[in-house]
């Protein structure tokens, strides 16, 4: 069996934060939002609703933090009632706040403030942006009980009355008393005796010391905060691994000390260690997330609320991922966040909750661009003959395909500038040919894309002056990229005719050679082409000869060499350099490896099975 195949867009991932319901709302009692003077400040509001807030009060006059927040300036302060801080004095044995030493209720103080003003429109579900003045995040999600719903602050107290407007900033108050993490990353993990095995191995490998410095004393501005995924011992005895021992045998090399970072072992618990902090939200809205282990991603999305990591489909085959555990993760620490993985069940059978970096090699990567997950959902469209289905882009925070993007927007330009996909003989909803007839497309579609700058000629001729792909999972390496175009004669001829030229970078990174849709290929035999970068991709080529050009032919130009530094996706993007169309034609991109045995075969049949036949 040969080991390429045509790569299918994986499903796009889902990426969005969860929402979070910030009004509350509920039959039984509606929300109140004072309305409050801006000449009171803070702590003139509490002077003034002493019968709700004077114990917090006590609390600022014996911390000397009254006359801060009287000051004017932009705060956001959480505020426990005096119901909460009677259960807090209550919990801690203290009568009273004369009972609590002045810097832990100076602590306290700073833990409920953050330096700006932040409404509950701001809010997400996961940590707010802002660090409280104590140095800390906070977090916020929904809460229903009894059918009501509420937004509840660190796991600790719920808002009651949200946007509280004062002249220096806002205020929530809330029914419980805010508490600062304690405990580093490695202590917490340490306390949970279901993560044993993990805490074994993070001392092994001097992880454990990275983990146990608050961001203060930590040198290191680049990990002062990090974020632990970690594994329970159930999970690693589901994935054969007993104990530590056993996790030790089958990562550890001979002679190879643990505590370096080119060690198998440390390198797997690397892996585990994503750099800031990030509570779910945050990874489920990211698509890919970097380690500490070097050059490896965690891939991640968000799937009817779950948020799952490295589920992808790769090289044709899915691969299903984990869970992070929801009701158990989302963990604050004096220096990050703490998430536990959990088993998935899935199609492809159910993960373990184990996750580890892969050893892949480079393999070609044959993208159909045309084949994406929003039209394989259209039955009547998907490789139907003679269709043209039209994706508009209708605002500049949203796109019709997932992982693309260009910047025309149907409701500002009024225009079709969105993207095409189309078989030949496709019509438009006005009746006009989509311009492409050819039989040989692969897989019979492709992509009509417009892109274009105005020219000084022609002002109002712009189109999408760029468009940027997600490209299909890439394994870390160097690779060749080409791509594959029907290439079009345009308006005059080549080259002081119409035509979309543009640069192409992959993750920020310019590749050397410029692409032009209109540009023809040289005329030559299959190795004269190859060694100008140029090749027929299909099997029956029509080839140009210089007695007779061919407008609109088929073919592939190698635009660069791409050193892939991850083994995740990544991202293409098309900038104009000069010239514009509507119907520029794209069909597929190849990722082949430099190492590769060939960079010409397979060709494609129109069927999208491979030919290793060659031609002269």
């Amino acid at each position: 069996m040969k080991k390429e195949t045509t790569f299918k867009l994986a499903p796009g991932l889902l990426i969005g934060v969860i929402a979070l319901i910030m009004v509350v709302v509920s039959c039984k009692k509606a929300q109140l939002v004072y309305t409050v003077s801006t000449n009171t400040n803070v702590t003139t509001f509490l002077d003034k609703n002493a019968d709700k807030f004077s114990i917090f009060r006590q609390v600022l006059a014996r911390s000397g933090t009254a006359d801060f927040l009287q000051a004017y300036g932009t705060y956001t302060v959480f505020l426990p009632n005096n119901t909460a801080m009677t259960a807090y004095l209550k919990q801690i044995g203290k009568n009273s706040v004369d009972d609590i030493s002045i810097s832990d209720l100076t602590d306290l103080v700073k833990f409920h403030v953050l330096p700006d003003t932040v409404s509950t429109a701001n809010f997400g579900d996961g940590k707010i942006n802002t660090l409280t003045m104590y140095g800390q995040y906070l977090t916020t999600g929904a809460l229903v009980t009894n059918g009501e719903t509420k937004v509840r602050i660190n796991k600790q107290g719920n808002i009651l009355t949200s946007n509280i407007r004062v002249g220096n900033g806002i205020i929530h108050e809330i029914d419980g008393v805010l508490l600062p993490a304690t405990k580093t990353l490695a202590q917490t993990i340490e306390a949970d005796p279901k993560l044993a095995i993990f805490t074994q191995g993070l001392k092994v490998t001097g992880l454990y010391d990275s983990l146990n410095v608050i961001p203060a004393l930590n040198p290191d501005a680049m990990h002062r905060w990090l974020t632990v995924i970690a594994q329970t011992d159930s999970a690693f005895k589901a994935a054969g691994y007993a104990n530590f021992a056993a996790l030790q045998a089958r990562y550890a090399k001979p002679g190879s000390d643990p505590k370096t970072i080119t060690d198998s072992l440390h390198i797997f618990f690397d892996y585990h260690i994503l750099t800031t902090v990030k509570y779910l939200a945050d990874i489920g809205s990211g698509a890919n997330h970097t380690t500490l282990a070097p050059s490896e991603v965690i891939g991640a999305k968000l799937v009817d609320k779950q948020v799952l990591i490295n589920d992808i489909l790769f090289n044709g085959v899915y691969e299903p991922g984990v869970l992070l555990n929801r009701s158990r993760s989302d963990v604050s620490a004096s220096n990050g966040a703490l998430h536990y993985t959990a088993p998935y069940a899935s199609s492809a059978g159910t993960t373990t909750g184990h996750i580890a970096p892969k050893v892949r090699v480079p393999v070609p990567v044959y993208w159909d661009v045309a084949d994406f997950p929003e039209v394989r959902a259209l039955g009547s469209v998907f490789r139907k003959t003679a269709v043209r289905k039209y994706f508009p882009k209708l605002s500049a925070t949203t796109t019709p395909i997932d992982g693309w993007d260009w910047p025309k927007t149907e409701a500002a330009s009024g225009e079709k500038y969105g993207m095409n996909y189309c078989t030949p003989g496709g019509k438009s909803p006005a009746g006009a040919a989509v311009p492409s007839a050819n039989a040989s497309f692969v897989y019979g579609d492709y992509m009509g894309i417009a892109l274009g700058v105005a020219t000084a000629a022609n002002p109002g001729s712009a189109t999408n002056a760029w468009m940027q792909m997600k490209t299909p999972v890439l394994i870390k390496g160097q690779y060749k990229v080409w791509i594959c175009y029907e290439r079009r004669e345009q308006t005059g001829k080549w080259p002081t005719g119409r035509r979309t030229q543009c640069q192409v970078s992959i993750d920020g990174v310019i590749m050397a050679k410029p692409f032009d849709f209109a540009e023809p290929a040289p005329v030559g035999t299959t190795a004269e082409l190859e060694s100008q970068g140029w090749k027929y991709y299909t099997n029956d080529p029509l080839r140009a000869t210089a007695a007779a050009p061919i407008p609109n032919v088929l073919i592939g130009k190698m635009i660069g060499i791409i050193n892939i530094a991850s083994t995740t996706t990544h991202t293409i993007r098309l900038d104009v350099i000069q010239g514009n169309s509507n119907t520029d034609i794209l069909d597929m991109i190849h990722f082949i490896p430099v190492t590769a045995a060939s960079q010409i075969l397979p060709r494609f049949k129109p069927d999208g099975s491979m030919d290793y036949t060659p031609i002269p």
